[in-house]
């Protein structure tokens, strides 16, 4: 039987604190590694001598072998050392890293199976790292430990695209892929030697005994079960499925947009295609880092009772809640703007992702909330594989199959922007009812959390 217990983390604060800042640091240079290849795709399609179909195949093919990833590490990740699964993966990342690099123009089915099989990476330290921050800290320094985690990800995307711009235009465009090997060896040997493995659920309230562990199947089906499980997934699915629409098809919608007014001064103020690409870059990095700042720890104050606020533990659902709420309006704005007004545009979508920027800590939060600590790891795998599934894989084809519909085989500019725009609008229309989602979480799940903890105390 499960037995109650509460325990002090015996790990000292510093090599906890040192532990979460390698995985942020882990994750920030898989998503680097990730989104490199985009900044530098015109280079690898004349290299390689493939074309826009093979040069997207790379995001599918990656994807794919993500998702397969997330399944090996979900199953194993609540059974095996997490510290020991995370530095097999790295090991493989690097090594895959590195050949992929070096495969002759000849050989591109090989450079497509090397930077697939890069996923490794990012899929052991997206899957592993909540879970370990769990087991680290309670309270405010949990959901401040996830803040800091989740900031990786667009200062890693955005650096990586723009890093990968700047050398695209060089005969040393490769090299691109040949700087993250270099900062992953010396975080593999930090990870060896600081990267703590907790008690797997020592700071809960309660323990399962190691023996206890039951298969997969009973796992999953325990997880499936919860019914605040799956209200913080489809928030965060929501919302990914328009963002990997958006994300992939934002660059093009803008030079539509540049095409079909024929770059009028008076929208776009001089700025050019290549410098809006960096503008771009520079104020998603600044403001995801704000946005997740700002809604994490509105969350916590409010969650805590401090400030002005009384206490809720509903606080992280309700602030999902808003930021989905009101992230659709400017999400709207920004694409009846981008062919008006281009300052006030970016200036729009950056509201946009300052009030988003807690949908996904915070739904992480609730998660590690209402599922017990044997289960993590599986829950918050099966959570990424969810959104891989229904944004980042099928996303980007489906806005584009939709944009070729309305196009209707036109190349007139102002056709192509206008079907492009009215696709993204029906994107961003499915991702509006996210908030519902988040608000019948917020009644649900601290009921559904103290029902959690009553049966594993039974």
């Amino acid at each position: 039987s499960s037995i109650m217990q509460t325990r002090e983390s015996p790990i000292p604060l510093w090599r906890r604190v040192s532990s979460v800042l390698i995985l942020t640091l882990l994750s920030l240079f898989t998503m680097f590694d990730r989104y490199v290849t985009a900044g530098i795709l015109p280079r690898l399609e004349e290299y390689y001598s493939i074309s826009n179909t093979w040069g997207g195949m790379l995001q599918t093919v990656y994807v794919s072998f993500y998702i397969f990833c997330l399944l090996i590490v979900g199953v194993i990740g609540d059974r095996r050392s997490r510290k020991t699964i995370i530095l097999v993966s790295t090991f493989f990342w690097i090594i895959f890293m590195i050949a992929s690099s070096f495969i002759p123009p000849n050989m591109f089915w090989l450079f497509l199976i090397l930077r697939s099989l890069t996923s490794i990476g990012i899929s052991a330290v997206n899957g592993l790292a909540p879970s370990l921050f769990a087991d680290y800290f309670t309270g405010s320094a949990r959901g401040f430990s996830l803040m800091i985690f989740f900031m990786s990800l667009p200062i890693g995307a955005s650096s990586s695209i723009a890093f990968g711009s700047s050398l695209a235009e060089t005969d040393s465009f490769l090299w691109a892929m040949r700087l993250c090997p270099f900062i992953a060896i010396l975080l593999f040997i930090l990870s060896f030697f600081f990267l703590e493995e907790p008690i797997r659920g020592g700071l809960e309230d309660t323990v399962e005994e190691e023996g206890e562990k039951g298969s997969v199947v009973d796992d999953l089906i325990k997880i499936c079960r919860v019914k605040s499980f799956w209200l913080s997934c489809l928030p965060t699915i929501l919302v990914n499925f328009y963002l990997s629409a958006f994300s992939w098809w934002q660059a093009t919608l803008v030079d539509y947009a540049m095409n079909s007014t024929q770059y009028d001064p008076s929208i776009y103020h001089g700025i050019q295609y290549d410098q809006w690409m960096g503008i771009s870059s520079i104020v998603t990095c600044c403001v995801g880092i704000l946005g997740s700042f700002l809604c994490v720890n509105f969350s916590e104050f409010w969650r805590d009772g401090r400030l002005c606020f009384t206490k809720s533990i509903r606080a992280p659902a309700i602030t999902v809640g808003f930021g989905c709420l009101l992230n659709a309006p400017t999400s709207f704005a920004y694409l009846f703007l981008v062919n008006t007004e281009i300052v006030s545009a970016i200036a729009v979508n950056a509201i946009g992702t300052v009030v988003a920027g807690g949908i996904f800590p915070l739904d992480v939060e609730i998660v590690l909330m209402v599922i017990p600590p044997s289960r993590r790891a599986a829950a918050l795998s099966l959570m990424n594989m969810l959104m891989c599934l229904t944004g980042d894989g099928p996303a980007p084809f489906i806005a584009g199959l939709i944009t070729d519909l309305f196009l209707g085989g036109s190349t007139s500019p102002t056709d192509q922007f206008n079907s492009l725009r009215k696709t993204l609008l029906i994107c961003q229309s499915i991702a509006t009812s996210s908030f519902i989602f988040a608000f019948v979480n917020a009644v649900l799940f601290p009921k559904e959390m103290i029902k959690e903890r009553r049966s594993l105390t039974k």
